[in-house]
Formats: structure tokens, C-alpha cells, sequence
């Protein structure tokens, strides 16, 4: 196993702690330094994966596929959580307004589905990021992230978290579109070959 995927395995498992941190605070507010520290870790284990395979020219088929799977774990995990009225906010409302959540969970899906669907039918591609994906997921990260900071500094919270958070929303919009129109293309083409 290479070093990447050993980092990629890593984020994976630390999913459920990131989850049992979130539950814990409602009893104990000071896990939110917890929830956001393990985020973190994960992200930054996101870029670091990435830019060992690419150094060191360990990319692997198992990556491409382990990797955005991490990540799109780690997306819907944190989006559920963050959608929900348990963090300590003011008016008891949720950090994560649950349109925002609810658009990059159902890319997530769709994508998965789509993959998983293809797969089924026979077809077996490893479907690479294009550049708008890469950056969605990278505004993904940050905007959840800052959200989960702004759970603990409310600066934060209104003047980078809520305008990110929206921002992602956005481009996971155009990112989905994209996605949706490659792959109709693809189903065309082949289809006006048979």
C-alpha cells in the first residue's frame, strides 16, 4: 500500500471520531475545538495525499477511487451535522443553512450513483476529476471549515463562513451541471455508435 493511500485510509477512519466529537457537544461546548481540529486534520491530509502521489509518482487506480470517496464522506458528514440545531448558535439555528447542504449532498450522491450505476452496466473507468471539480471540492473544504469555525468564533461565522458557505454552494451547482453534460455527451455518443 502506498503512502497516500495509507493517508486517505487514515482520513477515512477518522470520520467516526470527527462524528462522535460533534455529538459530544452538546454536552461538552469545548468539542467544537475538537470537531474543527480533526476537519482539519483531514483536509490538510487531503492535499497532502494528493501532493505525495503527484511528487513522488505513487497515483494509483485504488487512490483514484479511495480519495474522492474520503472526501465526499467527509462533505456529507460534516453538511448533516452542520445542518442541524446542535451547536450552541443564536436562536438556536443551525451554522449550515440546509439549501447549502442539501445541494453538495445531492452531488455527492448523484455522482456516486452515477459511478456505481456504470459500474453495474459493465463499465470499468476511473472517472477523473476535472479542474472545476478539484476546485469545488476545495471550496467545499474551506467553506465547511470555516463554518465549524465559526461555530466557535462568530466573527468568522458572519463575515467569511456564511458567504463561503453560499459560494459553494454555487460552484457545486455549475460543477454538477458540468458533470451531468460530460457524461450525457458520453451516453450519446456511444449510443448513436450502436
Amino acid at each position: 500500500m502506498t503512502w497516500p493511500n495509507r493517508i486517505t485510509y487514515v482520513r477515512i477512519l477518522l470520520i467516526p471520531v470527527f462524528a462522535i466529537a460533534v455529538l459530544e457537544i452538546k454536552h461538552h461546548p469545548a468539542y467544537r475545538f475538537v470537531a474543527f481540529g480533526l476537519f482539519a486534520a483531514m483536509a490538510v491530509g487531503d492535499l497532502l495525499d494528493g501532493l505525495v502521489a503527484r511528487r513522488f509518482k505513487l497515483v494509483s487506480i485504488e487512490g483514484k477511487f479511495i480519495d474522492p470517496l474520503a472526501d465526499k464522506l467527509l462533505m456529507t458528514t460534516a453538511c448533516v451535522f452542520l445542518a442541524l440545531p446542535m451547536w450552541g448558535m443564536p436562536d438556536s439555528q443551525a451554522p449550515l443553512a440546509g439549501e447549502v447542504a442539501v445541494i453538495i449532498i445531492a452531488r455527492d450522491v448523484l455522482i456516486c450513483v452515477w459511478v456505481v450505476a456504470t459500474f453495474l452496466a459493465g463499465t470499468r473507468r476511473v472517472y477523473e476529476p476535472t479542474r472545476l471539480g478539484r476546485l469545488t471540492t476545495f471550496v467545499q473544504m474551506v467553506a465547511l471549515g470555516s463554518t465549524l469555525a465559526g461555530t466557535i468564533w462568530a466573527d468568522v461565522y458572519g463575515y467569511v463562513a456564511v458567504p463561503l458557505s453560499y459560494a459553494a454552494a454555487a460552484i457545486t451547482i455549475a460543477s454538477g451541471l458540468q458533470y451531468a453534460y460530460m457524461h450525457a455527451r458520453t451516453i450519446s455518443f456511444h449510443g448513436s455508435n450502436e
